[in-house]
């Protein structure tokens, strides 16, 4: 258990995927063969770590919080270091993430692909179809769309 993994087990994990992929907890309880209530009380407890996760990554980070939703796996604030929009992650592959909102210049970034490729993976863990074709769009869009996505807003 580790704080980049929001301090789960590998079997809250398993069980977080799920719920945040919209498989209902008794349908996760038979799949796992184990009871709906203990589905319920790990999810509890699961949510409590993340939200200790995306806290203290924020607190690392000098993030301040604007919103959290350990359900949904994301902490949106503001970095008056940065001076920037904020966003903490955590999805059970992808781990816990930090993202700042920025108009860089991807083009000439040599962590373009780096970029893109988790951003693709965060949306790929979320079931989130972003776009048809995201080779072409820069991160930096990829990521307003995400994280739109994630915060529903």
């Amino acid at each position: 258990m580790s704080l980049s993994l929001g301090y789960l087990t590998p079997k809250q994990r398993q069980m977080w995927d799920l719920k945040s992929n919209g498989v209902p907890e008794a349908t996760i309880a038979r799949k796992l063969n184990i009871t709906r209530q203990t589905v319920h009380q790990t999810l509890d407890t699961a949510n409590l770590k993340i939200d200790e996760a995306l806290k203290e990554i924020a607190k690392i980070n000098k993030i301040d919080i604007e919103a959290l939703n350990a359900d949904r796996g994301f902490l949106k604030g503001y970095s008056s270091h940065l001076k920037t929009q904020a966003f903490i992650t955590f999805s059970a592959k992808n781990g816990v993430q930090v993202w700042y909102k920025h108009e860089g210049d991807c083009e000439k970034c040599s962590k373009l692909q780096i970029c893109r490729d988790a951003l693709l993976a965060e949306a790929k863990d979320r079931n989130f179809l972003l776009l048809d074709d995201t080779s072409k769009i820069l991160p930096s869009k990829l990521a307003e769309a995400l994280i739109a996505k994630i915060t529903g807003e």
